[in-house]
């Protein structure tokens, strides 16, 4: 078949959504996650229909053929390859379907040409409604769900009113109608939206549903003056990553080490310094390092707090909690990438 050309296959997978998985996903496997996106997800051959899309059999990529689509991986990927059936799906379904197989089946996805970590990029969990709640409906579930705020910001929600600890801004402009925030959490109510797969399924008599987006407490104004200053630059005492020694430091204290000229005291000295810049080097790179997973952990545990409060409004208002590019939650852990590795 030509579709296993490898003169065809980077340019067929360039064109359209592909999901790029570590390994074979088994064909169970891959159906029950096409099937958090759309419920009527069926097997159709070795293919899978889904949401007027179709996820074709995984085909394994060697590294010549990775490297034609700009994929650094020399271990190998498995692709499949996500086409729509007719017209383009609503709200370009098949990009979002190949990033969510990729998300919970530890992969990438690639989209005219474009590779993608999902992982990188979670998104906002969403509740998808029937209809837009009302205020006395939905806040006493918020009031429950979310850390309260102290007080309303004035300057960026002058409309706003605190009750029960949450602020309740109502708009009733454009598509957005009611705002929520806590303390750290913002729900906005948006009105007016196509049915994705799974709301349809749900609820095939309406044409148009409303979505509940809980998103993050955000700052709305860049620090000014001193504390600008601060925010640009590392903290006193934190090493800045541009200044840390790296491994071309560490290399030449090991050549110090290992010089068979080295016979003097002073050499010897030399060489204590060296390894003493080695040290250095790694006890800052282990700081980075630290850091960095600090902060993905404070990443995770946000992201797991957003989709509780996801799953709460669904089971509460008679929802549907999904994350940002559709696929159902069951419980906030269902957020988290790699689930069905």
């Amino acid at each position: 078949m030509s579709w296993f050309s490898k003169l065809l296959l980077p340019g067929r997978l360039r064109t359209g959504p592909t999901a790029l998985l570590p390994a074979r996903p088994d064909p169970k496997t891959l159906l029950a996650v096409a099937q958090l996106a759309d419920p009527e997800a069926r097997t159709d051959g070795d293919d899978i229909l889904a949401g007027g899309s179709r996820i074709q059999p995984p085909v394994e990529l060697t590294a010549d053929v990775l490297a034609k689509l700009g994929v650094p991986d020399d271990d190998g990927l498995w692709a499949c390859r996500i086409a729509a059936e007719g017209p383009l799906p609503v709200d370009f379904f098949d990009k979002s379907l190949a990033e969510g197989i990729a998300y919970r089946l530890g992969g990438w996805s690639l989209c005219q040409g474009e590779p993608l970590d999902p992982a990188e990029d979670a998104g906002d969990p969403l509740v998808y409604l029937p209809a837009v709640p009302e205020p006395e409906e939905i806040l006493p579930v918020l009031s429950e769900a979310l850390r309260h705020a102290e007080a309303v910001d004035a300057e960026r929600w002058p409309e706003g009113e605190l009750i029960e600890g949450i602020v309740h801004v109502p708009v009733r402009g454009g598509r957005v109608a009611d705002v929520y925030a806590g303390a750290d959490v913002l729900v906005t109510i948006e009105e007016g939206h196509r049915l994705p797969p799974a709301a349809q399924t749900r609820w095939p008599y309406l044409t148009e549903i409303a979505i509940a987006r809980v998103s993050p407490v955000t700052r709305t104004e860049e620090p000014e003056g001193e504390d600008a200053d601060l925010a640009d630059g590392p903290a006193e005492g934190v090493p800045d990553a541009d200044a840390a020694p790296g491994p071309l430091d560490a290399a030449s204290g090991t050549d110090a080490d290992t010089d068979t000229d080295a016979g003097s005291d002073t050499d010897a000295g030399s060489d204590t310094d060296a390894g003493s810049d080695t040290d250095a080097g790694s006890d800052a790179e282990d700081v980075l390092s630290g850091n960095d997973t600090e902060g993905a952990d404070e990443v995770r545990a946000a992201l797991l707090v957003r989709a509780a409060v996801a799953v709460t409004l669904a089971n509460a208002l008679r929802g549907i909690a999904a994350d940002s590019r559709g696929f159902q939650l069951a419980e906030p852990a269902d957020v988290l990438p790699g689930g069905y590795a």
